[in-house]
């Protein structure tokens, strides 16, 4: 199935000014018709959603990019590949115990202005 890019941003939730600079950044490759209309194939909306999930987890448009690098190798670099993934995972568990310890701060100042307010009601 082909689909514009209105259509495209619409299933993904994205903007065409986003699919157009994830396109110019080289992250996308949608086919053109012969006017140079994009349009994007269930193929390139799965890859939309792996872009939506690298950068929504921190990885920057660089690393992106040289993860699909990676890709278009094949075979031959998936050692390559498995130890971007295994460095950005590391990363993101690193940047949840430290969501964990800023969670555990506002909880205990939520306990506070609660013990705060039912002293204040007695």
């Amino acid at each position: 199935m082909y689909y514009s890019i209105s259509e495209a941003a619409k299933k993904t939730n994205l903007t065409a000014f986003t699919l157009r600079y994830y396109d110019k950044e080289g992250l996308l490759s949608p086919g053109r018709t012969e006017k140079g209309i994009r349009y994007f194939t269930d193929t390139d909306l799965s890859r939309i959603e792996t872009v939506r999930c690298l950068k929504n987890t921190g990885m920057t448009i660089r690393e992106i990019r040289h993860f699909f690098d990676l890709c278009s190798l094949g075979e031959e670099s998936l050692s390559d590949q498995l130890e971007l993934f295994l460095q950005h995972r590391a990363k993101i568990l690193n940047e949840l115990q430290v969501l964990q310890q800023h969670l555990q701060q506002v909880d205990e100042q939520i306990s506070w202005f609660h013990a705060a307010l039912a002293a204040k009601s007695r």
